[in-house]
């Protein structure tokens, strides 16, 4: 095995600083885009497409399976066997295929009773825009794996700055054509598409010659009992942020989803910020955890949860200044209305920001199925909790469900790492049983 650093290398730090590149890019672009489509459409529209996002990108985990987290993890295990990382990459891509393209066709029949449910038929008809991309989310997701697992993060960088960006000129070319709005979901179809040239360029795995061999089969099924237990946490931890805005679908109308939606924007992309750190945190901590280097996990759950800390806070600061400075340049008031969400928001993520580079450690010790079950009672609470609020207060009981979610989720982590981790005291302590 690789020699793993229980400290920040130089390569930690420069796949840090070249992946919160890219994440300046998507930060960007969603302003922009969000921007763009109240301006150019209207507030109403904002609201129909981050439904579409919330619900494409909810989706998008059925559609690869949790086979992204197995192709991340077994890359990262075995650095040193080239041929031995062929072949259970080309399953993957394999497995995923076929989940993808099963996915996309169930979510293109179900987008008109999605749209109903909705009370939006705009919100069904953007869906089946979004459904074929499902596909090719699929196959790029389990790529984007490969590269994070053999710690490739200048060329993962790249893949998430070109997607977002390629979302956003689609966005544009459709607005220039004088499309309708729920043609919107179709640019997250157009991404997947453009993005998975250039992966298969990047890597260029073999996907032929295996001849279904003994160890090609042994790896489609480790990747598929692997993936199965992963799934519901992949699932879950994409929807996890975005229950608020799902739950609103439901309960109020595009207009106010829109509003709320403009305030979480925010919010997702803060939250991205320490999920940054966790994918470049995530192939050290699986070699770590084979070589059991007990004392050197702790040392670098500390550091990793301080560094996120850090930035969080510095994130945060930054948007709570400028944010009451957007108000010219969007309409209807939509700044002011939406500040308390934002405010409730930001404080609640406090927290949390420290735990989220750690929130995937189950996973990455081996134990997808207690992964899944952590993330359950995560999300299980946070829709208790928008259930509980929303219909009394609208769109400021989401935003405090929301943040007290936050709060929960960090308790549970540490919880899960005492009790099946044997770190007594949670990710932070040193006493280890």
């Amino acid at each position: 095995m690789a020699d793993t650093p229980s400290r920040f290398d130089g390569k930690f730090l420069t796949d840090t600083a070249w992946n919160y590149a890219a994440f300046a890019i998507m930060a960007a672009t969603g302003v922009i885009l969000n921007f763009f489509i109240a301006m150019h459409f209207g507030i109403e529209t904002l609201g129909v497409f981050n439904q579409i996002y919330a619900v494409y990108i909810v989706t998008a985990q059925l559609a690869v399976m949790g086979l992204h987290d197995s192709v991340q993890k077994h890359n990262a295990e075995y650095p040193d066997l080239p041929e031995r990382l062929e072949v259970l990459s080309a399953a993957a891509l394999w497995l995923a295929l076929g989940s993808g393209l099963l996915t996309a066709i169930l979510i293109f029949a179900l987008s008109g009773p999605i749209g109903r449910l909705a009370d939006s038929e705009a919100v069904g008809r953007g869906i089946a825009m979004a459904a074929p991309g499902l596909l090719f989310f699929a196959l790029n997701k389990v790529l984007m794996g490969i590269l994070n697992g053999r710690r490739r993060m200048k060329a993962f960088a790249a893949g998430q700055a070109f997607r977002v960006s390629v979302i956003l000129a689609s966005c544009l070319g459709i607005a220039a054509l004088g499309l309708p709005g729920y043609m919107l979901g179709a640019s997250f179809t157009i991404a997947e598409v453009a993005l998975l040239p250039g992966l298969l360029w990047v890597l260029r795995p073999p996907l032929a010659g295996f001849g279904g061999g003994a160890e090609f089969r042994h790896w489609l099924a480790n990747h598929f009992r692997f993936g199965t237990k992963a799934l519901v946490n992949g699932f879950l931890a994409e929807s996890y942020i975005r229950v608020d805005i799902i739950m609103l679908g439901v309960f109020v109308s595009d207009h106010a989803v829109g509003i709320y939606s403009f305030a979480a924007l925010f919010i997702e992309g803060l939250y991205q910020v320490p999920s940054v750190v966790r994918t470049i945190a995530n192939p050290v901590l699986v070699r770590l955890f084979a070589a059991s280097e007990k004392g050197p996990i702790v040392g670098f759950c500390r550091r990793t949860a301080g560094l996120s800390a850090a930035i969080y806070v510095a994130a945060a600061g930054a948007v709570v200044v400028i944010f009451p400075y957007l108000e010219p340049f969007f309409p209807d008031q939509l700044v002011p209305q939406s500040t308390p969400v934002l405010w409730v928001l930001v404080s609640g993520l406090l927290v949390y920001a420290a735990f989220i580079p750690l929130d995937h450690a189950l996973l990455q010790a081996g134990s997808p199925g207690r992964q899944s079950l952590l993330m359950s009672a995560n999300v299980a609470a946070n829709v208790a909790l928008n259930l509980a609020l929303i219909p009394f207060f609208g769109i400021m009981g989401a935003a405090i469900a929301t943040a007290v979610a936050f709060a929960v989720s960090t308790l549970n982590l540490n919880l899960a790492a005492g009790r099946w981790l044997g770190m007594r005291g949670g990710l932070l302590n040193l006493a280890w049983r």
